[in-house]
């Protein structure tokens, strides 16, 4: 697609790995380290639950499943937070995101989990009219539903909306099925897939 905006009504963003690096905040975490053993094994649980979730046919969110890891949840939320205030954005999606405010197109963030508080570590939250998780959705990417609810709620259709994020099996492959476009943000190889084989 290249940099050709035209047409384009709104940019929903995806936020972990897509507005900041999986590489810098990996290696903040390891300096830091936030968690026990047992809080990381915790931690990589949950993780494992939300990909089989995901995984399903309907890709539907489980709420009796997120209730037993929200514990979890939490902890990751406390050490992500911390983190993230000691990390940049990504370069290029600070510049993207620049752009798309200089040619009057607004832009919201789309995530897994509830994600302003990763908006204002990293100083964007100014930058998105509103911000949107899948679990509150009720449907983890790569369902069509989220990207629905957001055309929906902006009246937009599929073609004026343009997606942006770091993993093809799930943004890419949501944006397939939604029919919006989708924009990767890098090509370097990513660990999801790995994961993926070993836990689900």
């Amino acid at each position: 697609m290249g940099n050709d905006f035209r047409g384009i009504r709104l940019v929903s963003w995806d936020v972990d790995g897509t507005l900041f690096s999986y590489v810098r905040l990996t290696l903040e975490l390891l300096r830091a380290r936030p968690f026990s053993v047992r809080e990381l094994r915790d931690v990589w649980d949950f993780h494992r639950s939300v990909e089989r979730q995901r995984r399903h046919e309907s890709c539907a969110v489980i709420p009796a499943e997120m209730e037993r890891i929200r514990q979890p949840q939490l902890q990751e939320k406390a050490a992500l937070e911390k983190a993230l205030l000691r990390i940049s954005p990504r370069g290029r999606a600070v510049s993207m995101i620049q752009q798309f405010v200089g040619l009057g197109i607004p832009q919201v963030a789309l995530s897994d989990f509830e994600c302003n508080y990763k908006l204002d570590a990293l100083q964007l939250n100014s930058y998105f009219v509103k911000a949107y998780s899948c679990q509150q959705v009720g449907f983890w990417k790569p369902s069509p539903i989220p990207l629905a609810q957001i055309q929906n709620d902006f009246g937009i259709h599929p073609h004026e909306h343009l997606h942006i994020g770091d993993r093809q099996d799930t943004d890419g492959e949501s944006c397939a099925r939604n029919g919006c476009r989708f924009m990767l943000i890098d090509s370097l190889p990513k660990l999801w897939g790995t994961f993926n084989l070993i836990v689900c």
